[in-house]
């Protein structure tokens, strides 16, 4: 790259003088000039932005701009001239909702205001971008650093026109600026509109951005990369997700949480985020999802909210992600592992970004869809106990409370149990709980160790009738510890495995699958192995 010539000659110059210089002062500036100038001759040898560290927020950091200001300072002062001097207004509007600019000071950001702009792209990797200035005045800021007069690489540019969509599509305006507006931000705007117009062409899309910015012109290299990368078909491969949203779980978790996972995902995908209330459910979502022709689709709420999703995806080759924001969140534990406990949403936006889908099994119990669990007795109890004004102010602790006031009661069930084709069985117990899929924290399902989602099977697990309280904790703690070891000898507690399983009763059963209650006198549960394609880690 011919400005790679200019940085070497400045570092060989100052190594030079350096050299003949005699005076420690003159030796300690030359030096520095020639190590600045050096690493960034190197940065563009390798094509390397990196070396600038600049954070997420623009900001570059202090012991950076102290090894660079010899570069730094040459470029800025240059930089501020040619803007004074420049043909084209700073910022110049291309397209509805989409605007150019050369860099960006906190001095426009009122001009921003006033042509409504609220999403700044910068792709520069050398100059600061607006960072606090942007975050104070509530601008959606996002940084593709890219050395100046280069071409950013592709998965990052379609990061860019993604995130660029996710805002137009808002109708929210965008300005993409670099130092000059003059080649890669113009890259970058040429890049957006061949993805949204597949039958432009690359000259076509650039005239289009000349024929207001007349100083816009890309060099052999960036004209090359953006030829390259139309016929690649790279801004063919948008790739859009579907967020199904209940905004009531977890005490409202989504509210709080929707403009982080924005910001994790709109970099990757096109985003269409539908929310429920109490007049449209999560399955009428999810069909309306389907019918726009959605592929991926992502669940966020709690396990009930999941389950309605999933059950109008099950046996399709939609595929389904998560994002966790329920009180427990037990089919996120089972993908994800016990670290969504402690970060759910970084572990959940992580995966979907990295996109490995498995099959898993679900189940059907009397016609309703079960992804974890359906449980008689403690489970329901546990589950009916815990009003949603409990679970707001004490999370899964109101589950922990509504489980020992269960235990205190201790009532008792009389169930006829068939499991495949089996003789029927009749028992007595305090709790049955028929898993798909549990995580150890889900005590009550871990008669056989830890449910497998994969293995095909129902697992069967019911705590016989304790003369006291001692004896009931007792079983707890058995099938605690059968969770974490997958003991499968167990002296309280009974265990089966089976593909269906009927239980009936003389009585209307109240019973719960994955968190949402239900009622009825037999319960017919039968899995189906792999029918749901899921995103997981």
């Amino acid at each position: 790259m011919f400005i790679v010539k200019y940085y070497l000659s400045g570092a060989i110059l100052a190594f030079t003088i350096l050299l003949f210089s005699n005076d420690i002062y003159s030796k300690a500036i030359f030096a520095w000039l020639g190590l600045s100038l050096s690493i960034v001759s190197l940065a563009y040898i390798f094509d390397s932005p990196w070396v600038f560290r600049k954070k997420s927020n623009g900001s570059i950091p202090f012991y950076i701009r102290w090894l660079f200001i010899p570069f730094l300072l040459g470029v800025q002062l240059y930089n501020a001239w040619a803007r004074k001097h420049d043909k084209v207004p700073a910022i110049q509007k291309i397209e509805q909702n989409l605007f150019l600019a050369c860099r960006l000071f906190p001095s426009d950001i009122s001009y921003l205001r006033k042509i409504g702009v609220s999403a700044i792209l910068d792709v520069t990797a050398e100059f600061d971008g607006l960072d606090w200035t942007a975050e104070s005045e509530e601008l959606d800021y996002f940084n593709l650093p890219v050395l100046d007069h280069s071409s950013p690489k592709s998965q990052e540019l379609l990061k860019a026109i993604h995130w660029i969509e996710n805002h137009i599509s808002k109708s929210k305006a965008v300005v993409i600026h670099c130092a000059l507006g003059r080649g890669r931000s113009v890259l970058v705007m040429a890049a957006y509109l061949l993805s949204k117009n597949k039958s432009l062409s690359v000259a076509q899309a650039l005239e289009k951005i000349q024929g207001v910015r007349a100083t816009a012109g890309l060099n052999k290299a960036q004209l090359r990369a953006l030829i390259q990368f139309k016929k690649d078909e790279l801004f063919n491969q948008q790739q859009p997700i579907w967020i199904i949203a209940n905004p009531v779980s977890g005490g409202g978790k989504w509210t709080n949480s929707k403009a982080e996972v924005i910001e994790r995902l709109s970099p990757y995908f096109v985003l269409h985020i539908l929310e429920t209330s109490k007049q449209i459910s999560a399955a009428h979502l999810t069909q309306q999802a389907l019918q726009n022709g959605a592929k991926t689709i992502i669940a966020c709420g709690g396990d009930g909210t999941l389950t309605e999703v999933a059950g109008e995806l099950v046996k399709s080759d939609i595929i389904m992600g998560i994002l966790p924001m329920g009180t427990a969140n037990a089919l996120a534990h089972v993908l994800f592992g016990f670290g969504s406990k402690l970060i759910p949403l970084s572990i959940a936006c992580d995966a979907i970004i990295a996109g490995k889908v498995t099959k898993i099994d679900s189940a059907k119990c009397n016609e309703n869809l079960m992804l974890l669990l359906a449980g008689l007795g403690f489970e329901n109890k546990m589950i009916t106990n815990s009003d949603r004004a409990k679970k707001d102010i004490g999370g899964q602790f109101a589950y922990v409370q509504a489980l020992w006031q269960a235990i205190n009661k201790n009532e008792t069930l009389t169930l006829e149990i068939q499991a495949d084709d089996f003789p029927i069985q009749t028992i007595k117990t305090t709790s049955l709980v028929v898993a798909n899929a549990a995580p150890f924290t889900t005590i009550l399902a871990q008669g056989g160790g830890e449910p497998d989602i994969k293995d095909g099977l129902l697992d069967v697990t019911w705590i016989p009738p304790q003369q006291d309280i001692t004896d009931s904790v007792l079983s707890l703690a058995e099938l605690a510890f059968s969770g974490l070891s997958e003991q499968t000898s167990l002296m309280q507690s009974e265990h089966m495995s089976a593909k269906k399983v009927v239980v009936n009763a003389k009585q209307k059963l109240e019973y719960v699958i994955d968190g949402e209650v239900f009622s009825a006198s037999s319960l017919h549960i039968e899995i189906m192995p792999e029918s749901l394609n899921i995103i997981c880690n």
